[in-house]
């Protein structure tokens, strides 16, 4: 999103353009580097649960030819999990393509590509290509029939000069150059951005996702500190025992003696003063620890629904407080 505008990276944007049959063609074949059969359908912003109490998943554009399923995905977020997605993913397609009775022969070759506004790997890659091989013989015909691609948009310059640097070019800067398909897209996003009415509700869209994001990577933040704190308390306690061993050993007995007389007496009045307080203090931020931990969790399911209703319904943000299994502040 960028002044007040829809970019093509954007998922409602990127959703939208890729309906259309011929733009979602050439940026496959570009990705994959090879001509694919006529398209037949496309459904985009499609939720798929392969059973009703399983995690779902949203596709951004699900792609089906006469023999092949494809599967193109924008991804604007760092996530450190991006291999598991991709599985649970292919999982899913699986689950959907194939009907009751049919043989695992029938589930038809699958490609899941993802298009990462980052590296989603850390390994410098302009593109990843991830296929099942046996690792004793590489050579050994697996005959799994999926493939997955994560393409790394900030290393478009690693790449050849070429169509698909000039796809990754235009997904990471917005500037189209004289590749006739950016051309088209860019003419697109500018037609789609005109419609107000529509670039309103899907900014809204994002806005909320990325303050959940904001809250998800809050919580997680304040969780390493509280792990930092503990650490430090825990290092400490550990260090005043070896010290306390150590004195022992090297004949410290009357300066013990006397710092535990001391210590002892101020400690307690000390402690139990700062305890009380401390006790409060955590006992207030534990609730809000505990929301922004269910928001985390919901983000991270793409719950966005719930997420949305759990901020305003008590009730319901408590069932999924016992969902999640986390336990609610007396």
């Amino acid at each position: 999103m960028k002044d007040g505008m829809l970019e093509f990276s954007d998922w409602p944007m990127f959703d939208l353009l890729m309906t259309d049959k011929e733009l979602c063609r050439e940026v496959i074949e570009i990705i994959l580097d090879e001509s694919i059969a006529d398209i037949e359908y496309i459904v985009t912003e499609d939720d798929v649960r392969p059973t009703l109490t399983n995690h779902g998943v949203r596709l951004d554009a699900f792609v089906k030819t006469k023999n092949e399923i494809y599967d193109i995905e924008m991804q604007t977020t760092k996530r450190e999990d991006l291999g598991r997605r991709m599985r649970y993913y292919q999982g899913a397609l699986d689950t959907l393509t194939l009907r009751k009775g049919e043989g695992y022969e029938e589930l038809p070759p699958c490609i899941i590509i993802f298009i990462c506004m980052h590296d989603p790997f850390d390994e410098g890659l302009p593109v990843y290509t991830l296929d099942v091989n046996c690792l004793e013989k590489p050579s050994a015909r697996i005959g799994h029939g999926f493939l997955w691609k994560a393409l790394s948009a900030p290393a478009w310059d690693k790449l050849p000069e070429g169509r698909l640097q000039n796809l990754l070019h235009y997904v990471w800067t917005g500037e189209a150059g004289e590749d006739p398909l950016m051309g088209q897209l860019a003419v697109a996003v500018k037609k789609a951005n005109k419609n107000e009415n529509w670039r309103k509700e899907k900014m809204a869209l994002l806005t909320f996702e990325e303050d959940m994001e904001i809250q998800r990577r809050i919580a997680e933040k304040k969780g390493q500190e509280r792990g930092q704190i503990i650490g430090l308390q825990m290092g400490l306690e550990q260090g005043l025992a070896e010290g306390l061993e150590q004195g022992l050993a090297e004949g410290r007995e009357q300066g013990l003696a006397e710092g535990r007389e001391h210590g002892l007496a101020e400690g307690r009045e000390h402690g139990l003063a700062e305890g009380r307080e401390q006790g409060l203090a955590e006992g207030r931020a534990e609730a809000a620890s505990e929301v922004a931990s269910l928001m985390a969790l919901l983000l991270g399911a793409e719950r966005l629904d719930d997420a949305r209703r759990a901020a305003v319904d008590e009730s319901y943000r408590d069932e999924l407080m016992r969902e999640y299994g986390i336990s609610q502040a007396e």
